[in-house]
């Protein structure tokens, strides 16, 4: 996970009627996010989860699961003013920003209504 403390509140929550397996997949998504203007990673998902309606793993399962391939990303190459990118495939979208070491983080994921 990232280096930002875990407040455990956020945890307990995340974690709330999960099973040993559904926790460690949970921390396993994890590593794949920043937490974004949010104070931790753990805060990022719950609030997004909650705001686009899907349970915290089912939401971070899809988000795990876009498949970039095939994905427009605005901008082509490179970043925005605000330092990230959009995936956008069907009314599917990933938004992610490069970490210290370069390496894309998803900062959200969403589904567009059309």
């Amino acid at each position: 996970m990232q280096d930002e403390p875990l407040v455990d509140g956020d945890v307990n929550q995340l974690f709330m009627g999960c099973t040993e397996v559904e926790v460690s997949e949970i921390q396993q998504y994890l590593t794949e996010w920043t937490p974004g203007t949010y104070d931790n990673v753990v805060q990022s998902v719950l609030n997004h989860s909650e705001r686009k309606g899907f349970d915290a793993l089912k939401y971070l399962r899809k988000a795990h699961s876009f498949n970039r391939k095939g994905a427009k990303r605005v901008p082509k190459s490179g970043y925005r003013q605000d330092g990230s990118a959009v995936y956008r495939k069907g009314n599917e979208f990933l938004v992610v920003r490069p970490d210290p070491y370069g390496i894309e983080k998803i900062v959200t994921y969403g589904i567009n209504e059309e």
